[in-house]
């Protein structure tokens, strides 16, 4: 990405976003309570380990998850960050929550001990010289260091006027990364051009699955897919992992399930609105094949989930909320948290 000014644009900051078009047909999922009344910030809760997701063949074959467990959603009290959004919240040893965003600068960085109120840490965490940088995912490596996945927009706009392509850094202290190069080359893997907002999870043998908003025509404005099993080399799995639904984030669940956000945003000028605006959750049994999408939040404006389970019963997402008014925009992080009912 081109080095980012003051958040360009709300459009430059999700520009993983793609055209709206019919959400996909799958299995049923739970039903969710989105609750737009703000609670207060609740207790500090236990903080869970990272769990890593099992490897899963590339070609989808696996019915959807049907969860036995509904979620009630209820956003939380005030910002979590005022600087910056498009986050990732990365659980450390510790119990500490650290959240990459996007902000001035590239790539930065707060920290929390309660998963709510974040320091803002000092300096930049990445930024490349070859375009504007965005989109953070980050994943544990065997040896102790952290490996950040991005994404780094050539040319301003959407598919067709600019070229997304996702790249990696390694760091020893989740704090300086140094860049590895390019991972999906979005012009060379039937991706047209565009391979946006990485969510990469760690498989059960060791690999990693790299989820991305795609240009791909099968993924019809939606996400998709690609594995690796050194974490570098990836190759694109087959079909898509939702449709029309976009930013994706992924969290495996204690039961074996996988639960993916995604955002439906605005429809383009002349295309029915197919679901409303905001953030959507589904499920799966294999982490290809997801069930039909539930609200989370349903608003304007809101987009680029990531998402954490704080315990057993205990969701919390943070998302980028664009609040601002046209001409003078005012993008910051907010968070909602989901109660297993």
């Amino acid at each position: 990405m081109k080095k980012i000014l003051l958040f360009l644009v709300f459009g430059m900051l999700v520009a993983g976003c793609v055209q709206q078009q019919a959400p996909p047909a799958a299995s049923q999922s739970p039903t969710f309570a989105a609750s737009v009344a703000e609670l207060p910030s609740p207790a500090p809760p236990e903080i869970v380990a990272n769990t890593p997701m099992p490897s899963a063949s590339a070609t989808p074959t696996v019915e959807a998850k049907k969860p036995d467990f509904a979620v009630n959603w209820s956003k939380d009290e005030g910002t979590r960050v005022a600087d910056g959004s498009v986050p990732f919240a990365f659980k450390m040893k510790d119990g500490r929550i650290r959240l990459y965003y996007c902000g001035p600068g590239g790539i930065l960085s707060a920290i929390s001990q309660d998963s709510l109120t974040f320091n803002k840490e000092e300096g930049v965490r990445f930024n490349s010289n070859q375009g504007s940088t965005c989109d953070p995912s980050v994943v544990s490596l065997p040896d102790g260091r952290f490996r950040m996945y991005y994404k780094i927009a050539f040319g301003q706009g959407g598919p067709g006027s600019a070229v997304h392509k996702i790249y990696s850094a390694v760091s020893s202290d989740g704090l300086t990364f140094q860049d590895e190069g390019l991972r999906i080359d979005s012009e060379k893997t039937g991706d047209n051009g565009w391979a946006s907002v990485p969510e990469a999870v760690l498989l059960e043998d060791g690999g990693v699955r790299i989820y991305y908003v795609s240009g791909d025509f099968e993924a019809r404005g939606g996400t998709m897919s690609a594995v690796s099993a050194d974490g570098l080399a990836f190759d694109k799995e087959a079909g898509a992992r939702t449709e029309a639904l976009v930013d994706p984030a992924v969290l495996h669940l204690s039961d074996g399930a996988f639960l993916l956000l995604g955002v439906s945003l605005p429809a383009p000028l002349g295309h029915e609105q197919e679901l409303p605006q905001g953030i959507y959750a589904l499920f799966s049994k294999d982490g290809l094949n997801f069930g039909e999408p539930e609200p989370v939040l349903q608003e304007n404006g809101v987009y680029d989930p990531s998402i954490i389970q704080l315990d057993e019963n205990t969701f919390r997402v943070y998302y980028g909320k664009d609040g601002g008014s046209p001409g003078n925009p005012n993008i910051v992080t907010k968070s909602i948290t989901g109660k297993k009912q």
